[in-house]
């Protein structure tokens, strides 16, 4: 891809403020992916579900069985690896959209031992395969291997293109996420440091924008618990509002958006008021998240605990949310959930949920309001030791910490509102 094309790329990458993470043919799995915007339809294993109430979902997607038929065929003829890697990855995102996220697990790790030999001739797309891979080893619980296996992503990238090449730089932006998300925030904000300068050399500037707004976004939420980052978070911020030309509107304009979330955070209603009445509606044609307040789990409840070497697997739910023009969420319901999905989880995710902030929009006032479909997983990481029943043993558990994780599964029809892909904990 030329270097003119990086800012559809980039588009196509990430919202404003925020990582869109969406299912579908190019999809969770896809370059940019898991963490990045694909075309996204609501990859789900019917064509249609039913919430609660009784209303229709209507899904538009391959179902389950059909992806896993083309997976097989393709397979039994010996195809290509690059069809492999499609279907491989068609069918896993479609496992995942249903609940089963070991089989997505397995879909994607036989798969990548299939195609890893053809790293230097398809690089795109085996880095395709270890990102989504990496993706899924997260939510399973090993955000360590997560975090080994997006390296690798970026080794294989590195590895067949160029090394100014917008994707090797938009892969370690990646891998400085998975370094945050795993509380190494001076490395993750050393290496966005790093891809700023080195895109900037490489006629990139919304590259570089890209990884100052990560920076930015990574010592706010730094601040938000320790004045120490205050101001070098501001000086980020300011830098950013600075940023020159038409091509890096939408950086200063996040630059905007960060303060309103600043402003939420501190619960100074007057100022994150005085920011939304600021912000022109007619440059949003969807909302875009403002601010999420922090979903805070604890442990879980003895009843869920394994045994001691025993795998729980992640619970789930998805919720449909509906968002008002001026940027409030009006409703928040469960489509559908895991089994056995402990009650006070959904009560502090939807608690969560209806005090979100987005920006105000434009839409069509005949239309219905903006809505967002989300999956939520509750994630308990593995640890040595870390089991109460298996204290005195060297026998690997998962810790009673819970974490949460939540994915736009959005139709592409609407663009989604911004959301985090390794989502707050």
């Amino acid at each position: 891809m030329h270097r003119s094309d990086q800012g559809r790329q980039l588009r196509f990458f990430h919202d404003v403020v925020g990582e869109r993470i969406r299912i579908g043919r190019s999809s969770i799995m896809r370059f940019p992916l898991l963490t990045a915007a694909g075309a996204l339809v609501c990859a789900a294993p019917a064509a249609a579900q039913t919430a609660r109430d009784g209303s229709d979902i209507i899904v538009t997607a391959t179902p389950l069985d059909q992806t896993a038929r083309r997976l097989a065929e393709c397979l039994a003829r010996n195809c290509p690896p690059k069809e492999d890697i499609d279907a491989s990855l068609a069918h896993a995102e479609n496992q995942f959209v249903a609940g089963d996220y070991a089989g997505a697990r397995g879909t994607l790790s036989k798969a990548v031992r299939r195609n890893n030999g053809y790293r230097r001739v398809l690089p795109v797309e085996v880095s395709d395969l270890q990102r989504a891979y990496g993706r899924m080893i997260d939510v399973g619980g090993r955000p360590d291997v997560a975090r080994i296996l997006q390296i690798d992503s970026l080794d294989t990238l590195k590895e067949g293109l160029d090394g100014d090449d917008h994707r090797v730089f938009l892969q370690r932006a990646l891998v400085a996420d998975q370094f945050a998300q795993n509380g190494r925030w001076r490395a993750a904000e050393d290496i966005y440091a790093q891809i700023e300068r080195k895109a900037a050399a490489a006629g990139l500037p919304q590259v570089s924008a890209y990884a100052l707004l990560r920076r930015a976004n990574l010592l706010g939420a730094l601040a938000a618990s320790d004045e120490m980052y205050a101001p070098r978070y501001r000086a980020l911020l300011n830098r950013l509002e600075k940023l020159p030309g038409d091509a890096l509107t939408r950086y200063r304009l996040a630059a905007t958006l960060l303060r309103a979330k600043d402003a939420a955070q501190r619960h100074d209603d007057t100022a994150l008021e005085a920011i939304v009445a600021g912000i022109d509606a007619t440059r949003f044609a969807q909302p875009h998240l403002l601010y999420a307040p922090t979903i805070v789990l604890g442990r879980t409840s003895p009843s869920q605990l394994p045994e001691s070497g025993a795998t729980v697997p992640p619970q789930w739910a998805d919720f449909r949310i509906t968002i008002g023009q001026n940027g409030r969420v009006e409703s928040a319901e469960i489509l559908r959930q895991s089994p056995h999905l402990e009650q006070r989880w959904i009560r502090e995710v939807r608690n969560s949920i209806v005090h979100r902030r987005y920006t105000p929009y434009t839409g069509d006032p005949t239309s219905a309001p903006a809505t967002r479909i989300e999956r939520f997983s509750f994630v308990q990481d593995w640890a040595n030791n870390d089991h109460p029943m298996s204290r005195s043993s060297r026998i690997r558990g998962q810790k009673a910490d819970v974490r949460v994780a939540w994915i736009d599964l959005t139709p592409t029809d609407t663009p989604p509102a911004a959301a985090p892909g390794n989502a707050g904990t």
